[in-house]
């Protein structure tokens, strides 16, 4: 039997798993520079997040920030355990619309 709890776990028999969320991601300065952030996810199955956000990215606002806070949404990239693209980046993802990707990804 499969449920999810408060605490963003999987039961899966007797293992729980405990799922990552758009909370677990650290945000850093992206290398096009100040005002750009990009946030690094790997999930436990080798795919890897990358979300992204600033003044060049599809994004809301479409502007400077220091961090996620400075943002509604971002642009997401997802990348297998080799680093290629598995699917366009989708653009001006909310932190609900990550946390169902993450979820869909990792399942």
């Amino acid at each position: 039997m499969e449920f999810r709890t408060e605490l963003n776990s999987l039961v899966i028999g007797k293992k729980i798993k405990v799922m990552k969320t758009f909370k677990d991601i650290i945000f850093k300065q992206h290398s096009l520079g100040a005002g750009s952030i990009q946030g690094l996810l790997m999930l436990e199955n080798g795919i890897e997040l990358s979300i992204v956000a600033g003044e060049t990215m599809y994004c809301t606002p479409k502007s400077s920030g220091n961090g996620p806070e400075d943002f509604a949404s971002f642009e997401v990239a997802v990348f297998d355990k080799n680093g290629f693209i598995i699917e366009e980046p989708k653009g001006w993802q909310s932190r609900g619309d990550i946390n169902t990707l993450i979820l869909q990804l990792n399942g």
